[in-house]
């Protein structure tokens, strides 16, 4: 069952008087009446609470991230801590499909540092998976980690910067599966994209090209989903991979891409499949 059709009948059945919770005990009772009570900032507040303390697996609480995420314009409204951020943040989940395996990377990019500040980002289980230094005046910044063999685990990540922690709650997005090709000597892409959440943007698509050495050929190039051809079901699109755009080309990439906000921070998931075309006679 849904979270919003649960709410629903919660709000139905038993009003917000001060009695007993309507939802049966569990880590995730607080978080349920505060939603039930509308109260989306505070059920922000308890559902990050229950994750540090419980071991949840992320189907449960996913929806009602999303939900929260609904309720606050895609968490915008929960951007408490924005006077405290020395920069504009952004954390990346990256997933990647080459023409034989997967690959995975956590970046954190920054822009428009105010200050020089330390930061490290931990894993949940309090592993240091990045630090740096954030630098003032250096225009675009990013980390990244190294490649990882399995996609990163769903759950509390804290971001350390100075003598502050942002919780960042991150979640198993399935997102190796947005993009995939089909064939190999006309290859066309194939898109099953995540549902959108309400007040957030829908997915983002782009095809990149790159040169020999990897370096990027112009800019990136929407994918326009309204002219891609629609097949018997609707969470699937193909198209048809476009034509370089020099004879510099030699490497094309797909990409999707979603995010949200927390504590001032976007938090953004993208999957990147290498395409192959012919070879340049």
């Amino acid at each position: 069952m849904k979270i919003k059709t649960l709410i629903l009948m919660g709000c139905m059945l038993t009003p917000m008087t001060g009695l007993a919770s309507w939802f049966p005990y569990s880590p995730l009772q607080t978080t349920l009446d505060a939603l039930l009570s509308a109260q989306p900032q505070r059920a922000w507040q308890e559902l990050l609470l229950a994750v540090s303390q419980s071991d949840i697996d992320s189907q449960h609480w996913l929806p009602i991230k999303n939900e929260i995420m609904a309720q606050t314009n895609c968490g915008q409204q929960l951007m408490t801590d924005l006077n405290n951020l020395p920069a504009a943040l952004t954390l990346t989940v990256i997933s990647r499909s080459g023409l034989s395996s997967l690959g995975y990377q956590i970046k954190l990019s920054a822009e428009q540092a105010s200050q020089m500040q330390n930061f490290t980002l931990y894993n949940p289980q309090g592993k240091q998976l990045l630090e740096g230094e954030l630098l003032p005046k250096s225009g675009y910044q990013e980390w990244e980690t190294d490649d990882l063999l399995a996609p990163p685990q769903a759950g509390l990540y804290q971001l350390e910067i100075g003598a502050n922690r942002y919780p960042l709650l991150t979640a198993d997005n399935d997102t190796e599966n947005w993009l995939a090709r089909k064939g190999t000597r006309n290859p066309q892409l194939i898109t099953h994209l995540p549902e959108t959440v309400t007040h957030c943007s829908p997915p983002a698509l782009s095809w990149q090209w790159f040169d020999q050495g990897y370096n990027q050929i112009g800019l990136k190039r929407p994918i326009d989903l309204n002219k891609v051809a629609q097949n018997k079901t609707d969470a699937e699109t193909n198209t048809l991979i476009p034509s370089p755009p020099s004879n510099k080309a030699s490497y094309l990439s797909a990409s999707a891409s979603i995010f949200e906000y927390q504590s001032g921070v976007k938090i953004e998931y993208i999957h990147r499949v290498a395409i192959p075309f012919p070879a340049k006679p």
